[in-house]
């Protein structure tokens, strides 16, 4: 059946040219917010790959479209609302204050191994800067880049990482990557949740061996770190026991932090990695998982006294259980996907620790 659709505004005149030069479709039906265009499938034997191509071209000149496959199978077609972002200047701004954070932190757990002396307060800069910023902002902006790059791929738009800087106990509060356009399939969802903790931590796992060794090189002289580290599964696998009667080399507790942000990022629940990655690989019901880890966070609150479970949940609730779908939400994922999954799960279990610190 064909139908004449009268619209008034030229740009949207495009957009339907556009939408029919990649999807056959039967009708077209304007509305006040946005244009439906219907089609069948059998006039669309690749209609995933036909709407990724539409998607390309119109996501950048300011619309989204929606592929619905329901009772009717159509595509929708909105103006995407206006949105401004800052300068890159901002990401190296606070790029450089998380820097002089996390050294500033660094060098206060550095002051157990630093004799006292004429460059005594040199020598912890220049320590938390070495073993303790480096490492620490290395595994976090592999983690970022990550996410960045694995966008790029799906021709996602996304900031570079913003860092956030905390002068007090990791010197940080971590870093983000921010989509500047919605997410186009499940598959890209999860692989683009997926990429940060992967890569943060295949960093870590190399720099967990050489913070041991530099830990046998600098000897203690006293203690300034008012906490012990419960260490998590990884390095018992290795082998690697740290004592909890000495000092913590900075490094040592660098890649420790790196190992507990992978673990928190991988909680399936909300907008965490973890719940891209869940409503990416279960769709729309992969809330409930995020709600049975919710609960499994207050739980871990109360039976082991850490708080920071309790902020954790409440800031996952703050930011929204239920994940956004994808523009394609209807793509089917892939082995490799399945796997990635797993290995994400498996990640999880290797770097989570129920009780982090003990004062």
């Amino acid at each position: 059946m064909l139908q004449s659709v009268k619209i008034e505004n030229e740009n949207m005149k495009g957009v339907i040219e556009t939408v029919k030069s990649k999807i056959n479709t039967y009708e077209v039906i304007a509305n006040p917010a946005s244009i439906k265009f219907l089609f069948f499938d059998s006039d669309n034997p690749d209609i995933n790959q036909q709407f990724d191509d539409l998607r390309k071209v119109l996501v950048p000149e300011g619309y989204i479209p929606f592929l619905v496959l329901d009772t009717e199978h159509y595509v929708e077609v909105g103006i995407r609302p206006k949105s401004s972002y800052r300068s890159n200047r901002v990401n190296l701004v606070m790029l450089v204050l998380t820097l002089a954070s996390t050294i500033y932190v660094g060098s206060i757990y550095a002051s157990s191994f630093v004799h006292p002396g004429p460059f005594a307060e040199e020598y912890k800069l220049l320590y938390g800067f070495i073993f303790f910023s480096l490492p620490l902002m290395f595994i976090l902006g592999i983690h970022e880049t990550a996410h960045y790059i694995v966008a790029r791929k799906y021709s996602v738009n996304a900031s570079l990482p913003f860092f956030i800087p905390f002068p007090y106990l990791i010197g940080t509060f971590g870093a983000f990557v921010s989509l500047r356009d919605p997410v186009p399939t499940r598959r890209a969802m999860a692989e683009i949740g997926a990429a940060g903790p992967i890569a943060g931590f295949v960093a870590a796992v190399p720099l967990m061996f050489l913070a041991q060794y530099f830990e046998h090189i600098f000897k203690p002289i006293g203690n300034y770190i008012p906490f012990v580290l419960n260490y998590p599964e990884i390095y018992h696998i290795f082998g690697i026991v740290e004592p909890s009667n000495v000092p913590v080399f900075p490094m040592v507790f660098a890649v420790w932090v790196g190992m507990f942000a992978t673990a928190m990022n991988l909680i399936p629940a909300g907008q965490l990695d973890g719940g891209h990655i869940a409503r990416g690989i279960l769709g729309p019901k992969s809330y409930i998982i995020g709600y049975i880890f919710i609960g499994f966070l207050l739980y871990l609150t109360i039976a082991f006294h850490y708080i920071g479970w309790f902020f954790l949940a409440l800031f996952v609730i703050f930011m929204g259980m239920v994940h956004p779908p994808a523009l394609n939400d209807y793509e089917k994922i892939s082995k490799f996907d399945v796997g990635i999954a797993v290995f994400a799960l498996v990640m999880f279990v290797l770097t989570f620790t129920p009780l982090p610190i003990k004062p």
